[in-house]
């Protein structure tokens, strides 16, 4: 087997391997549910399929993304990219991919907690520092950022201060649009948004002045220290772009667990408040669709939603990427050439029409027509049977064996060994037995100067 098939195995088995994963898992007893947390199929306490379903209610259409970020860019701009709960570090490629669907008048709703999403946005922060220079106000040093640590409020919380009650709601560039009609936001170990960030300096929801985001959340008797935030801070601000020459408009929270399935089902003021944002951000346009980004989420390599989806990832990176995309097609039809139907009219030719060529016959016809199309295997069972042919008249043998071929070339070529002269004839033999197998170039070759030597020593001679 050369390296060609190899490859050829190697490709077939990646390609279908996570296929094979999930028909595997589903037949083994599979969920069809995710029981990741921020998941929208998943209908557990920290799912977000009750959210899923509002927004659907509400006439919009839901989809999620199980491969990259890149498939975002399809939409031109007109879609909401939702981005809850991410562990995943985002690429280069998916940063940029948020920067241009912002520029191209798309939106986006990012729910991060413990600042996760803070090394992934300090490109992001870049770029858009760039872009908005000299209309930034002197003490913001980013875009987008969280202060990580758990948010505690002394002065308004539900059973402990690491549930704090959000209930200093501002209008901010949204125009009241988000928090119209919301007297109160629950969270649930939240963090905040960064003061000196520009979406956090222009944040719609602030807690209490006795709040802080504390660092060391084992703390048993947690107190603000010095190199804690502390004070009324941000924890969700909204940004209309249009403002600063871009299109898009990104609303940031700081608890995504805000939207799962029990503070959802127990907050009336998060549900409206979730509900206001997507027709804020949408323009209260429902034919745009609202897209979770659910490859950022916390999925076990060993899961088979992780296999397919970094296998459908690899194809959608590079027909997405403006680069790659143009010569892809070319890429897929140059691998498949080999495999594709010769479109050329065949051409019926009889056996008497071939031997009716000037200076061709049937046999040279075949070898040559399995030689172009790579099948080597029937190249030796063709020499083989001539070779049988030619003894029986040329030695008048009445029978044609290897034992007898052996006896009349010892004598012509002394350097000949027994064995492996034998060796090979039962090589030639298996391969004429199945002349559908594989059989590399380089073998055949090998064979026909074989052949060739026993042909020219006791065929082409005379007597």
């Amino acid at each position: 087997m050369g390296w060609k098939e190899v490859l050829q195995i190697i490709i077939f088995a990646l390609a279908w391997f996570p296929v094979g994963i999930l028909v595997s898992t589903s037949f083994s007893g599979g969920s069809e549910i995710y029981e990741h947390d921020f998941s929208i199929y998943n209908d557990e306490y920290d799912g977000l399929s009750q959210y899923r379903l509002a927004i659907e209610e509400a006439n919009y259409d839901v989809v999620a993304i199980q491969s990259t970020m890149s498939v975002i860019s399809r939409y031109n701009g007109s879609a909401i990219l939702v981005i809850m709960g991410p562990v995943q570090d985002f690429t280069i490629d998916a940063v940029l991919t948020i920067f241009q669907h912002l520029d191209a008048g798309g939106s986006i709703l990012i729910a991060d907690d413990f600042g996760t999403a803070n090394r992934s946005f300090q490109i992001l922060n870049n770029i858009l520092r760039e872009n908005l220079a000299g209309s930034l106000p002197v003490d913001i040093d980013g875009f987008l950022s969280f202060t990580g640590g758990v948010l505690l409020d002394l002065d308004s919380y539900d059973r402990s201060p690491k549930l704090p009650v959000i209930r200093d709601l501002r209008v901010g560039l949204d125009g009241g649009a988000i928090t119209a009609g919301v007297s109160e936001l629950n969270l649930n170990w939240a963090t905040c948004l960064s003061p000196r960030s520009l979406i956090g300096a222009a944040g719609i929801a602030y807690t209490t002045i006795r709040a802080w985001c504390e660092n060391d959340i084992e703390d048993t008797n947690p107190a603000p220290d010095e190199d804690e935030w502390a004070g009324a801070l941000p924890v969700a601000g909204a940004l209309d772009l249009a403002l600063a020459g871009m299109q898009g408009r990104i609303v940031a929270v700081s608890d995504p667990s805000m939207f799962n399935n029990d503070m959802w089902s127990r907050s009336p003021g998060n549900r409206r408040f979730g509900l206001n944002i997507i027709n804020w951000l949408s323009q209260n346009d429902p034919s745009i669709p609202v897209v979770f980004c659910e490859n950022l989420l916390a999925i076990p390599v060993n899961s088979p939603e992780w296999f397919f989806g970094n296998y459908l990832g690899r194809i959608l990176w590079m027909t997405s990427n403006p680069i790659l995309a143009p010569i892809y097609p070319l890429m897929t039809a140059i691998g498949i050439r080999k495999y594709l139907p010769d479109m050329k009219k065949i051409e019926v030719t009889s056996v008497s029409e071939v031997f009716l060529r000037r200076g061709q016959t049937y046999f040279s016809e075949r070898m040559a027509y399995y030689r172009t199309e790579g099948n080597y295997a029937r190249v030796v069972k063709l020499l083989y049977r001539k070779l049988r042919r030619d003894m029986r008249r040329k030695q008048q043998m009445t029978e044609f064996s290897p034992e007898k071929v052996w006896e009349l070339m010892k004598h012509k070529d002394t350097k000949l060994e027994k064995e492996k002269f034998l060796k090979t004839f039962d090589r030639i033999e298996e391969i004429s037995s199945n002349p559908g197998k594989r059989l590399r170039e380089s073998e055949m070759m090998d064979l026909f100067f074989f052949i060739r030597n026993i042909t020219s020593q006791l065929v082409d001679t005379k007597r």
